[in-house]
C-alpha cells in the first residue's frame, strides 16, 4: 500500500508538560489506523498537529508525498484532513443544518445563505449515516449521542480524504456505535483513511487494521493488529503487565435499603420506575440510548425533579426538588459530560475538588471555610485517588480526561452520599485509569456506600454490577441478577420488544462483521 501520511519526529511541548516526544510513524492510504495509549500519551495533541489545530515545536508532516504546512483546522479541511474532537464543538441554539455548516456556509449568488441547499446535503449526509433527524431540529433538543453523531456529520460533508475521530464512541450506545462503524467500513471502501483514537480494545481489533501506540509522548510501536493481541497493546501501553478486573460475586447478606423508589416518572422520558438499592451494592442501569438512564438519574438528583411517584431514603420518605436538597440528604450525582457538567475547567483541582462540599458544612462553619480542614480534604483525596497534577492550584481543564474524571468523582466523595449515582464512569478513560476507577468503586461499596452505574460499554456493565436493571423506551425492561447477566441478555431486554428475561429466542443486534458476513 502506499503511503498517505508521514508522521516525521514530531514534537511538542506546553508549560510544565511535553505532550510529544519526536513521534515517527506512517499511515497507509485506505486503512483504519487506531491510536491508542493512557490519558495523557500524547494522541489527542498529536491528532490536533495533524488536523492543523496546534502547530509542532519540530518535526514534519508529509500528506500525499508533499510537505504538510497547515495554518489552521480550516486550511487543513481545504487539503483533505477534517477532525471530529472528542469534546462537542456545536452549538445548541442552532439548527442541525446550522451546525453541520457552521463557518462554511453555501451561498447563494456569493452573498446569502444558500439555506436549501444547506438542508439537502445535510438530509443527505444524516441519511449516509442512517440517522433519522429532521436537519431543522435545534441541536439542543438532541441528545448527547445524537450530537456526537452529528459532530461526525460535519465532517462527512466535506468528503475528507483523511478523517481523524477522537474517542468517537464515547457516548454512544451499541446501536448508534455499530452505525459509526458502518460509515466507517463505508468510508474505506471507498478509499478514505482513518486515524482513530480510542480506550476501547474491542472496537479496535474489529474495525482497524493497524494500531500506533503512545506511552509519555513517544512513540512505542506501530504494528498490525492481525499480528498482535489485546494483552500487548496493554503492555505497550502501560509499560507493564495490567491485571485484569475480576467479576466480584456480591455478598449474600441482604444489606439495609438505603434508596427505595416506586412508581417515578417525569410523563415523557422515563415512567413508572420502581426499585431498591442496598447499602454497599453497585446496581448497573443499562439500556440504549434514549431509553431513559440519565434522565431517570437526574429525576432522582431533582435535576428536574419527577412529576409523580415517591423516593424513600434509608426508610423515610424525602422530597427533592432540586439538586441541593438532594445533595443534603446525601445523594451524589457525577454527570454523564464532566467539562459541561462536573467541572469548572478555569478553577484549580483543590477548588474543583472542595466545591460541593463547602455548602454542607464539611470544611465550612457560618459560611467560612475552614482551610486546615479545606487542605486535608484535598490532599486526602488526591492522594486516594491518586490524581497526577503538578500542583493542586493546577487548571483542572489542563488534566488529562482520566485525571479529571478522578476530580469529579472525589468532588461528590467530598460530600460524604449515601448514595451515589454515577453516569458513564469511565468515558474517555484509558485502561489503566479504568481498572484505578473499577476498583475505586469497589472500595467505596465495600464501605458501605450505595451506588447507581449508568453505562453504555456492557463489558462494564458486567464488570462493575451486583446486578442489572435494564431500560427499554422510558421504563424498566428487566432486571437481572449477577449469575444470569450477560450482554446477549442485556441486550435482549434493551432492544427487543417481545424479549423477556430469559427468553432463549432473544438475540442481541449482530456486529457489523456478522452483519457483512451473513450478507
Amino acid at each position: 500500500m502506499t503511503v498517505l501520511l508521514s508522521v516525521q519526529s514530531i514534537s511538542k511541548g506546553f508549560p510544565g508538560v511535553q505532550a510529544l516526544r519526536d513521534v515517527t510513524f506512517e499511515v497507509e492510504t485506505g486503512t483504519v489506523h487506531a491510536i491508542m495509549g493512557e490519558n495523557g500519551a500524547g494522541k489527542s495533541t498529536l491528532m490536533q498537529v495533524i488536523a492543523g489545530a496546534l502547530k509542532p515545536d519540530s518535526g514534519r508532516l508529509i500528506f500525499d508525498g508533499e510537505p504538510l504546512t497547515l495554518s489552521g483546522t480550516r486550511d487543513a479541511a481545504a487539503k483533505g484532513i477534517s477532525i471530529v474532537f472528542q469534546e462537542l464543538m456545536l452549538a445548541g441554539n442552532l439548527s442541525v443544518a446550522e451546525n453541520v455548516f457552521l463557518g462554511v456556509e453555501p451561498r447563494a449568488a456569493g452573498v446569502l445563505v444558500a439555506r436549501a441547499e444547506m438542508r439537502t446535503r445535510t438530509k443527505a449526509a444524516l441519511a449516509r449515516m442512517g440517522i433519522a433527524i429532521d436537519p431543522d431540529q435545534r441541536l439542543g433538543e438532541l441528545t448527547i449521542a445524537q450530537q456526537q453523531l452529528i459532530e461526525i456529520c460535519k465532517s462527512l460533508v466535506h468528503d475528507p480524504r483523511l478523517l481523524i475521530l477522537d474517542e468517537p464512541t464515547s457516548s454512544l450506545s451499541e446501536a448508534d456505535a455499530l452505525v459509526l462503524f458502518r460509515v466507517v467500513h463505508d468510508l474505506k471502501a471507498n478509499g478514505v483513511t482513518i486515524l482513530y483514537i480510542s480506550h476501547r480494545m474491542r472496537e479496535v481489533f474489529e474495525n482497524c487494521d493497524t494500531v500506533t501506540v503512545l506511552r509519555d509522548g513517544r512513540h512505542v510501536r506501530t504494528v498490525r493488529l492481525a499480528e498482535t493481541d489485546q494483552d500487548e497493546v496493554v503492555r505497550l501501553m502501560v509499560g507493564r503487565d495490567l491485571a485484569g478486573v475480576q467479576r466480584v460475586r456480591p455478598t449474600g447478606a441482604e444489606r439495609p435499603i438505603v434508596l427505595s423508589v416506586r412508581d417515578l416518572g417525569d410523563d415523557k422520558r422515563y415512567n413508572g420506575i420502581s426499585f431498591d438499592l442496598r447499602e454497599g451494592e453497585i446496581v448497573g442501569l443499562a439500556g440504549l440510548i434514549g431509553a431513559g438512564r440519565s434522565e431517570l438519574a437526574l429525576g432522582i438528583f431533582g435535576a428536574p425533579p419527577p412529576r409523580h411517584g415517591s423516593i424513600t431514603l434509608d426508610g423515610k420518605a424525602i422530597t427533592i426538588g432540586k439538586p441541593g436538597d438532594a445533595m443534603r440528604m446525601g445523594i451524589g450525582m457525577v454527570p454523564e459530560d464532566r467539562k459541561q457538567q462536573g467541572l469548572v475547567l478555569g478553577l484549580g483541582v483543590g477548588t474543583n475538588l472542595t466545591l460541593s462540599a463547602m455548602g454542607l458544612g464539611h470544611i465550612s462553619s457560618l459560611g467560612f471555610v475552614r482551610p486546615g480542614d479545606e487542605s486535608r480534604m484535598i490532599r486526602g483525596y488526591v492522594d486516594r485517588f491518586r490524581i497526577k497534577t503538578p500542583s493542586v492550584e493546577q487548571l483542572v481543564g489542563l488534566l488529562s480526561g482520566g485525571n479529571q474524571q478522578k476530580v469529579v468523582l472525589a468532588k461528590w466523595l467530598a460530600t460524604k452520599p449515601r448514595v451515589l449515582i454515577v453516569d458513564e464512569p469511565t468515558r474517555g478513560v484509558d485502561v489503566g485509569t479504568k481498572a484505578e476507577i473499577y476498583t475505586l468503586m469497589r472500595e467505596l461499596a465495600h464501605d458501605g456506600l450505595a451506588l447507581l452505574v449508568i453505562s453504555s460499554d456492557l463489558p462494564e456493565v458486567l464488570t462493575i454490577s451486583d446486578r442489572i436493571l435494564v431500560m427499554r423506551g422510558g421504563v424498566l425492561a428487566g432486571e437481572i441478577p449477577f449469575d444470569e447477566a450477560s450482554e446477549e441478555r442485556i441486550m435482549a431486554l434493551a432492544a427487543l420488544e417481545h424479549a423477556e428475561p430469559g427468553d432463549p429466542g432473544a438475540k442481541p443486534p449482530m456486529t457489523y462483521g456478522e452483519a457483512e458476513a451473513r450478507s
